[in-house]
């Protein structure tokens, strides 16, 4: 779910800062500081998720 959290606000960052150019107004700081930190966080959770996918997996063995 938190993956489709960053694309959407980073979807929304590319259309107010490019598509519009009213960045300024919109907070645009605020949009790309969420939208980095998002991706981030999901890039820190993804090796407890695959290391936790693969020890249910070889544990049924």
């Amino acid at each position: 779910m938190n993956q489709l959290a960053s694309y959407a606000t980073a979807g929304l960052t590319v259309l107010i800062d490019n598509d519009l150019n009213s960045c300024s107004a919109n907070h645009c700081v605020q949009f790309e500081t969420s939208t980095a930190l998002a991706f981030i966080s999901w890039f820190a959770a993804l090796p407890s998720f695959l290391f936790n996918f693969w020890s249910l997996s070889s544990s049924s063995r």
